[in-house]
């Protein structure tokens, strides 16, 4: 009898539990992850020196590259119909600029000329900066202008385009210390170029008999 009771009893609240609406799942809150943000535009051009100061009276290494999707020809290596890369800088007061290199060229096939075009892949220019003795201990601004006509890689020959160049150079003391930049070409120094010049006699003297001998007891007797 009391099961009875307690069945009466307990019915309707089991009935009234299971008659409760669920509550409503909570709302999606996945979000997706943020996308990448885009990476900024490499600069038109890049200017390098090899130190972060040039000392007065001294002369010092400086490049400027050219950034772009392409080739380009230089003037070493000039092709009809193509305007070569080129490279002018206005020297600012008590600094003189020389001794200008354009880049290595190499053949390459191009489907708008049958002949091969000597193409520079990494359009470096390199020449030299010199601090006269008087030149103001300031920043300085060498200013001038790129040209050039892009070869595409999908071999189409764009248009030819100018770029402004701002060149910055700090002058320093003659005896200041100066730290060497982000310089990513090869560099030799000039005291080892200095000693393979003095020791070139040296080498060649010590060289030269030996492949004499060579020449006179034949190849057996001497190594490659």
């Amino acid at each position: 009898m009391w099961r009875s009771i307690f069945a009466v009893i307990l019915l309707p609240s089991l009935t009234a539990a299971q008659t409760q609406p669920v509550p409503d799942a909570p709302a999606d809150t996945y979000h997706p992850p943020s996308q990448a943000m885009p990476r900024p535009p490499l600069p038109a051009y890049l200017a390098f020196t090899f130190y972060d100061g040039i000392r007065r009276g001294t002369e010092e290494d400086a490049a400027v590259q050219l950034t772009l999707s392409g080739v380009v020809t230089t003037p070493k290596s000039p092709v009809s119909g193509i305007v070569p890369l080129k490279l002018e800088l206005q020297p600012a007061e008590g600094l003189t600029l020389s001794a200008f290199r354009y880049p290595k060229t190499y053949p390459q096939k191009f489907s708008f000329r049958a002949e091969p075009v000597p193409v520079a892949f990494r359009p470096v220019i390199h020449f030299k900066v010199r601090a006269d003795r008087t030149a103001a201990l300031a920043p300085h601004v060498i200013t001038g202008k790129l040209t050039f006509q892009p070869i595409h890689f999908d071999s189409t020959l764009g248009p030819v385009q100018q770029l402004e160049v701002a060149f910055p150079i700090t002058v320093v003391e003659h005896n200041a210390k100066v730290r060497k930049s982000t310089w990513p070409f090869q560099h030799m120094p000039v005291g080892v170029l200095i000693a393979l010049i003095l020791l070139a006699p040296l080498l060649i003297a010590l060289v030269l008999p030996f492949y004499l001998i060579c020449a006179v007891e034949g190849p057996r007797n001497c190594p490659d």
